[in-house]
């Protein structure tokens, strides 16, 4: 553990301790919580060079990998330089220290020198918490801070004095990307590109700003593509190999820039026509939030002869069968229409709360 970490501070319910307290505090607590963030204490203190992870499982079955310590220092250091957090500085744990995100959070107080403050996870992790003083650097799913922004109106205040606000776990949808850039104009917001082989993210796109921004490499990465327009990531230190080849389709700009179009496992090829289910998912986002329409929803394909494919769209709870198709065939090209439109009462999650588009379809009569 670096020693500029022998000063700084934990601190969770108001109690501020160092890292040794903090442990022989709550060592033998049954707070779920608590017990995962001491579990990645002893980890990361230990001699052990690497730590073992699961991943999300968001797009396959989850498997644990092997990350070497000095991937997660050049990973924590990366952010920590491009989003110009000091030492001394404070950042909020408020996700899942059993992900990769969450870990992450934890490492880089560590490695950067930081104070942490940690704060039971929800769905609003700010509603009862008590700011005994400002907070530099936080990290949220984007429903967090959605409901923060619609619930917590007299945190904002807080959220826009922070240096750097990051959001991962799940795409940023073009709503709350509004919300954004009305309510907070001082702190920078990113959304986040990243997975667990890639030791949290390795590019930032930032949401408030009044242009379509690219995604862009933390220092010291560069990106290509494959044959297939799959990123690529050119990151050895961090991913622990000379390139990582992704299933993530993107349209690159440059070797350190790239816009996000999709999953290559999720593209739909009808009657010869490649349609990327997110970048339609978008469309009809908006679309639903014209007429209040505020059931989850997914694209996804299904065989058929003629076509290859069809586009289908599954949405959760009751809704008003008959709107949502007029909306569609009224709003969307012909091809983007759906074939079908198929109801779940829940769609299935990951333990992370991402959305498991292959369990839910699998699920479906």
């Amino acid at each position: 553990m670096p020693s500029s970490n022998l000063n700084n501070w934990i601190n969770f319910q108001g109690d501020k301790l160092s890292i040794h307290d903090f442990i022989e505090m709550y060592k033998n607590d049954e707070n779920k919580l608590l017990k995962t963030v001491i579990k990645f204490i002893n980890e990361w203190q230990s001699d052990t060079p690497y730590i073992l992870q699961n991943t999300s499982g968001s797009t396959g079955k989850p498997k644990t990998i092997k990350i070497s310590k000095s991937q997660i220092k050049e990973s924590a250091s990366a952010t920590l330089n491009t989003l110009k957090i000091k030492a001394g500085d404070h950042a909020l744990l408020c996700i899942n220290p059993e992900f990769i995100g969450g870990k992450m959070m934890i490492a880089r107080s560590f490695i950067g020198g930081l104070n942490l403050s940690i704060t039971p996870i929800s769905g609003n992790p700010l509603k009862n918490f008590k700011f005994q003083e400002p907070i530099d650097f936080f990290s949220f799913v984007p429903y967090q801070l959605e409901r923060i922004l619609d619930e917590s109106a007299d945190k904002i205040e807080f959220l826009d004095k922070s240096k750097a606000i990051i959001l991962g776990g799940a795409p940023v949808s073009d709503t709350l990307a509004k919300k954004i850039k009305t309510q907070i104009s001082n702190s920078k917001v990113y959304s986040t590109y990243g997975m667990t082989e890639t030791v949290s993210h390795v590019a930032l796109k930032l949401i408030n700003s009044d242009k379509d921004e690219a995604f862009t490499a933390l220092e010291n990465i560069k990106f290509s593509v494959d044959e297939r327009n799959c990123l690529v990531i050119h990151a050895p230190k961090i991913t622990g190999q000379e390139q990582l080849i992704t299933n993530d389709v993107v349209d690159l700009v440059s070797s350190t820039e790239f816009y996000w179009l999709g999953r290559h496992d999720f593209v739909i090829n009808t009657g010869g026509i490649k349609i990327h289910p997110e970048v339609l998912e978008k469309e009809i986002a908006g679309l639903f939030e014209n007429k209040s329409i505020k059931n989850r929803f997914f694209v996804f394909g299904l065989p058929n002869e003629k076509f290859g494919e069809t586009v289908n769209l599954l949405v959760e709870g009751e809704y008003d069968h008959e709107k949502v198709i007029n909306l569609l065939k009224q709003n969307l090209k012909a091809f983007h229409v759906p074939k079908n439109i198929f109801t779940t009462e829940q769609i299935v999650e990951t333990e992370n709360g991402k959305i498991s588009r292959l369990k839910t379809i699998e699920n479906l009569d």
